[in-house]
């Protein structure tokens, strides 16, 4: 066996973990480019000639604890083979991507851009996790010895530059699949994974939600641009997107054949002692203080027969960008997970109307009046409507509808529509 392999683009496993960590790939950027340019500074052969896998050889499932930047939020998943006898030891990767890739940011939100399987040595993948000091498992494979070489093997084919590449998806094809994937192939008899209590009647979001806890501000986030699919319930194997889960069926896992524990043992391989702090200011309480403070100011409104136009300005321009992302991850990408989305209903791109509205003052033709009504409709109704749409809706966006139909109100008011107002 000859392979001739460049560590190449070792960076870690990340995800919507795509559509949401945009902005902070593009601020970690130069971090990246460094650690490529070090990295290929210091390329080496990293597969020498080898007619076998020694007898001494390994194979192991590395998960990683989440990071803190967002592209690094959900853990990851890699898998290690050490051989001591022929004294290589190496970490095969399904989390990496080519930053020099033609249109790449583009291609990132459009949920098109192609991930692939890197190579390095073990000790350059834990210095890695030491330094972001984020905490490393190892559950090692209890394999026969034509396993340990048919596994191998796969691996080696897979990172072939003609083949290590493949279409990522965060629920379905990611760097936790890929690898339950290629062990679950190779191991003759094939894999068992147990159903289990923690995952019974979990959704996709619920999952995702486990990393979210201290992390509200984020978790609103993707609650937004997250659509229905994200609430379809998770089973024993669909669960193993997500690093932890993984680990955790596979700590379960036996072989078809004779029932034994695929994982003979589990290490700790680093551990920090880390305390995750939730921020004072969380969306409920942001929210209901903004809610509290525009009634004030409605109200001053209201009696004083004004219109602070700034105030729907920054509203309803908001509402309408997070409408345009909607509209964009729903029918304009590869993403399977941003559609239906039933945000849509209060976060409406036709609210610019509404600003446009705010700028006419107290003119308003039958027409205008007839669809701002229509515009005001969904969002009247939306406590409701969550009881029956089948996508999880956060109840903190009360406050937001809120705010959104006040506001509407006003401009009514203003325009005579509402009981006339007095000059």
């Amino acid at each position: 066996m000859i392979l001739r392999q460049i560590i190449n683009n070792s960076l870690n496993c990340i995800g919507i973990r795509n559509i949401f960590t945009l902005t902070s790939t593009l601020h970690h950027q130069f971090k990246y480019l460094l650690l490529m340019l070090f990295i290929l500074l210091n390329t080496f052969q990293i597969f020498s000639q080898h007619e076998k896998i020694s007898d001494e050889a390994s194979i192991s499932i590395l998960t990683c604890s989440s990071g803190d930047e967002l592209y690094s939020l959900f853990g990851h998943t890699a898998i290690r083979v050490n051989d001591p006898v022929n004294d290589f030891d190496y970490v095969f990767n399904y989390g990496t991507f080519d930053f020099n890739t033609p249109n790449f940011y583009l291609k990132f939100m459009r949920g098109e851009l192609n991930y692939m399987l890197s190579v390095s040595t073990y000790n350059r993948f834990l210095n890695q996790y030491k330094y972001d000091e984020r905490d490393v498992y190892e559950q090692k494979l209890s394999l026969t010895d034509a396993e340990v070489e048919t596994l191998f093997l796969a691996l080696i084919e897979n990172s072939k530059t003609e083949n290590r590449y493949y279409k990522y998806h965060f629920f379905f094809d990611n760097c936790a699949t890929r690898v339950r994937d290629i062990i679950a192939d190779n191991i003759y008899q094939g894999v068992v994974f147990k159903e289990a209590d923690y995952f019974k009647d979990m959704t996709f979001r619920d999952a995702i939600e486990t990393y979210l806890k201290y992390r509200s501000w984020t978790k609103l986030g993707l609650d937004l641009i997250l659509g229905a699919p994200t609430d379809d319930v998770v089973d024993k194997e669909t669960v193993q997107f997500l690093p932890d889960f993984l680990m955790m069926q596979f700590d379960n896992a036996v072989n078809k054949k004779n029932s034994e524990k695929i994982v003979s043992k589990t290490t700790t391989v680093i551990e920090f002692d880390r305390e995750e702090k939730s921020l004072s200011v969380t969306p409920d309480i942001a929210l209901w203080l903004a809610a509290l403070l525009i009634s004030f100011i409605t109200f001053y409104e209201f009696k004083q027969k004004r219109l602070f136009k700034a105030i729907n300005i920054l509203i309803f321009a908001t509402t309408t960008v997070v409408g345009l992302l909607i509209v964009f991850l729903w029918f304009f990408t590869s993403h399977t997970v941003t559609g239906p989305n039933w945000h849509i209903l209060w976060a409406n791109p036709a609210h610019i109307l509404i600003i446009v509205q705010t700028f006419k003052n107290k003119t308003m033709s039958k027409t205008t009046g007839y669809f701002l009504f229509f515009l005001s409709l969904p969002i009247i109704f939306m406590p409701v409507l969550v009881l029956i749409l089948n996508q999880y809706i956060p109840l903190v966006l009360i406050a937001v509808w809120y705010i959104m139909v006040i506001r509407i109100a006003l401009i009514f008011y203003n325009a005579g529509v509402i009981f006339p107002a007095k000059n």
